[in-house]
């Protein structure tokens, strides 16, 4: 069985403010933007789907 993965990329419009303000917190968590970026993607999503979790055992 193959398995395909698609990889979506998101692109965003920064201010240098804003991106060096965005790097200065990546850094002081020793990873890249991109790093930084996927992780609180991540924290969303699984916040996103606990919320959806509770709400259908309350339903039940």
């Amino acid at each position: 069985m193959l398995l395909t993965c698609l990889v979506r990329e998101i692109r965003l419009k920064l201010t240098d403010n804003d991106y060096l303000g965005f790097l200065s917190i990546a850094t002081a968590d020793q990873l890249t933007v991109e790093e930084k970026l996927k992780q609180i993607i991540n924290y969303h999503l699984i916040v996103y789907r606990n919320k959806q979790k509770l709400k259908n055992e309350r339903l039940m």
